[in-house]
């Protein structure tokens, strides 16, 4: 149990950083990338303005937080231009602001803008724009490689320096969930250890009154108030047996398996609850696959079918119905108990395996099966004590369907 709960502590606790530093990587280079833009259509908008000539740029107040243009940066800045005509031929093109390119690859950029029809965009790592000039055009190319240098180098230190600090952060986390926990497996302790001691105590008595109960009966004859007696102390044992279930599977401590022949196992359990059924006019449907042997513990086995024909019977209006199979799925042996019930009683199936928890919304002892609201709880426990798992759904508006895999 220590290992578990401090396992999904480092686990939620770095989820919620994880999603806090990506959020942060994600805003700082989402707002770098804006200011980079800005810049950039800035540089592009005052070479269009002054048609590329250095002394008729104007350098106009900078929209706020972005950096103040002058003469030194733009002439730092890369571009190259090209003046064509109407019919798309190329008049000339300056190239003096850049090196990388050549007369003709100047040319044929520019030809692919004339063709695309557009007035402003990127193309391979460049962004241009258009301005006419009488019957002339001029295409301005500006060198945006600068601009992702500069985004990936803040990229790449970010995503360093947060991986870095999620290290550290999990590092710390590892140290302190120990002490963090402790509190909560104190406490948790402490109710494991009442239940266990409750449960033992309380065996004693249990019988003590059964017995006592069943020689009244056989002196003075059966009546209403043995019958009650009895069926209240079959309910405290049964209600004994799986809170020291829980507190043992709590306490991580494993079954111990065996081969199990366990059609023979669920055929032996289910013979007692058919002539139930059958006092109530239950349909009861049963497949169960001969000789399917797995690795389980027996008894913990034995109460899983149990638990859930107990809730079969405990949720199963008269004339409803009851199936149960027990069959081979590939690599997985399945239970599939399904069984009539109202629906309305609980909108999530989840819900029922939660210890304490009754679907029925009265919480009524009525019946004789009538539960606590821990049998579904230790059976989904023991299920994954065996390395299984139970799932609850609902197949139709009128039933429910539990399928224990192994």
């Amino acid at each position: 149990m220590t290992k578990t709960l401090k396992k999904r502590f480092i686990i939620f606790t770095m989820t919620a950083v994880t999603c806090l530093l990506v959020f942060i990587v994600f805003a700082v280079n989402g707002l770098n990338w804006m200011m980079l833009e800005r810049q950039s259509d800035m540089v592009m908008k005052i070479l269009v303005d002054s048609d590329g000539v250095f002394n008729k740029m104007d350098f106009n107040r900078p929209p706020p937080f972005s950096r103040p243009l002058d003469m030194d940066r733009m002439r730092s800045s890369r571009f190259f231009i090209v003046l064509s005509d109407t019919n798309g031929n190329i008049i000339d093109v300056d190239i003096t602001q850049i090196s990388s390119i050549d007369y003709k690859t100047a040319k044929s950029y520019a030809l692919a803008v004339l063709k695309s029809d557009k007035e402003s965009g990127r193309m391979n790592g460049y962004k241009f724009a258009t301005k006419k000039m009488g019957p002339n055009q001029l295409t301005f190319f500006m060198d945006m490689s600068g601009q992702s240098e500069s985004f990936y180098r803040v990229l790449f230190a970010s995503g360093a320096i947060v991986a870095l600090c999620w290290l550290v952060l999990l590092i710390i986390v590892i140290l302190l969930s120990g002490k963090v926990i402790h509190p909560v497996l104190m406490g948790m302790e402490k109710q494991k250890q009442f239940i266990t001691n409750a449960g033992h105590e309380m065996k004693t008595p249990l019988a003590i009154i059964q017995s006592n109960n069943d020689t009244m009966a056989l002196i003075h004859g059966e009546n209403k108030y043995n019958v009650n007696i009895r069926t209240q102390t079959k309910r405290l044992n049964v209600l004994m047996s799986n809170l020291l279930t829980l507190a043992r599977l709590d306490e991580e401590i494993p079954l111990q398996a065996e081969p199990v022949n366990v059609s023979e196992v669920t055929t032996k359990v289910l013979s007692v609850y058919q002539e139930y059924a059958g006092l109530r006019n239950l349909h009861f449907d049963v497949k169960i696959e001969p000789d399917i042997i797995i690795s389980v513990n027996k008894d913990g086995f034995r109460q899983i079918v149990t638990i859930l024909m107990d809730n079969a019977l405990k949720y199963t209006p008269d004339n409803g119905y009851i199936n149960l199979s027990l069959v081979r799925n590939g690599r997985h042996i399945q239970i599939i108990e399904e069984n009539t019930c109202d629906v309305s009683l609980e909108a999530d199936p989840e819900r029922l395996f939660e210890r304490f928890y009754r679907g029925d919304a009265a919480r009524t002892q009525s019946k004789e099966f009538s539960g606590y609201g821990i049998g579904l709880s230790a059976a989904r426990a023991i299920c994954e004590n065996f390395g299984g798992k139970l799932t609850a759904e609902y197949s139709s508006s009128e039933s429910i369907r539990f399928i224990a895999r192994f």
